[in-house]
């Protein structure tokens, strides 16, 4: 692994291995929201108790080839967080008006949370792309950054964590601003007082690096006390801040947003293969076929953030059903191990279910006030 990567400075962190919910094995650092170069000193270092999870990670960041733009960080405000689930997971939300806890866990310190990933704006995504390849282009030959244009840019925020039209989780979701979420977490949960935002810590998979940001009322200060706050900064952030606020607005600025890269780029101005330029197997299918597969492949991982709402005492976050039905959208599944094949359906599938719903709501709301204005007013 090249030296670049190093970090050292994390000697007396605890790795933590865990089992997800959803049959998962990963590994658990708290408090730290963890760059690659940490995660690979801290696997390195603990190999011997390192999972088969955890070995294909020290694996994965092994294999990659540290460059200019390997790692690059953009900065995304996070202004809408989305819950992605299944069709009975969702009904039951509909039908409770609300999120609430439905599964136990047996990670500590993951109890009594419901769990939201953010939801980065479309054009935020389009503006990070040409971001980077502005920075690309600047180290290669003009001839070699037009050719290459297109690929640069969708090696960029490729990951799950940026696909909004896809899921791992389930077919429905819903999304809401953060804002939103935020006042009425404040409203239910924190007595009037701002919810405090605090680094909960870093999840590791094969392939995947969540950050979890902690949301909890100022009541439960004394049990959260040994998690860091989110930070504010004032200038330019650090490379080692990956969320942080600014003006009033929260930040995202992740590592790593590339779940395949294509292209390597160089100072020297290269893409990363032995084939002259151009290559009809590279335009046609985005690698050169007459080279074996691990000399083509660009190795790399991806981070994913995740916000965990604090609800304890069986209470939930309150949502009105208008609402909700509001802010849910049917999204296709994405190829992944993490939903069981009967609870998968087609994105059409799931749009008619949404219809209906929003149909019979319509009706039922509509039949509602009729029935109101029939009633006879009665004189005391």
């Amino acid at each position: 692994m090249a030296e670049s990567w190093a970090s050292g400075n994390l000697r007396n962190v605890e790795l933590q291995s865990f089992t997800s919910s959803r049959g998962c094995q990963g590994h658990y650092v708290k408090g730290k929201l963890l760059s690659v170069a940490d995660i690979y000193d801290i696997l390195d270092r603990n190999e011997s108790q390192v999972n088969a999870s955890g070995m294909k990670m020290l694996e994965t960041i092994e294999k990659m080839e540290p460059h200019d733009f390997q790692l690059i960080q953009q900065e995304f405000p996070v202004s809408y967080l989305q819950h992605v689930t299944d069709q009975a997971s969702m009904e039951r939300i509909y039908n409770q008006e609300g999120f609430r806890i439905f599964k136990k866990t047996s990670r500590p310190g993951f109890s009594d949370l419901s769990f939201w990933s953010a939801d980065i704006a479309s054009e935020d995504i389009e503006a990070a792309r040409e971001m980077s390849y502005d920075n690309v282009k600047k180290v290669l030959p003009s001839w070699t950054a037009e050719y290459f244009e297109e690929n640069i840019k969708e090696q960029f925020a490729n990951s799950p964590a940026f696909d909004a039209s896809a899921s791992r989780y389930g077919n429905f979701k819903f999304s809401f601003p953060l804002f939103s979420l935020l006042d009425l977490y404040q409203a239910q949960h924190c007595r009037g007082e701002e919810p405090q935002l605090r680094i909960l810590g870093t999840d590791m998979y094969k392939q995947e690096i969540a950050h979890y940001i902690l949301v909890h009322s100022p009541d439960e200060s004394k049990k959260f006390k040994n998690l860091p706050m989110v930070p504010t900064v004032w200038g330019n952030p650090t490379s080692n801040l990956f969320v942080y606020r600014k003006r009033g607005i929260l930040y995202w600025r992740p590592e790593s947003t590339s779940s395949v890269l294509t292209v390597k780029v160089s100072e020297k101005g290269k893409a990363r293969r032995e084939c002259p330029i151009p290559c009809d197997f590279y335009i046609d299918e985005g690698y050169c076929s007459h080279i074996k597969e691990e000399n083509y492949r660009l190795w790399s991982v991806w981070n994913h953030l995740i916000f965990a709402f604090h609800l304890p005492n069986h209470c939930g976050l309150e949502i009105k059903k208008e609402q909700l039905l509001k802010n849910l959208t049917a999204c296709r599944i994405d190829d992944s191990p993490l939903l069981e094949v009967n609870k998968q359906l087609k994105k059409k599938e799931a749009k008619s279910i949404i219809l209906k719903m929003k149909n019979d709501f319509r009706r039922l709301r509509r039949n509602s006030e009729i029935s109101r204005i029939a009633e006879p007013e009665v004189d005391e």
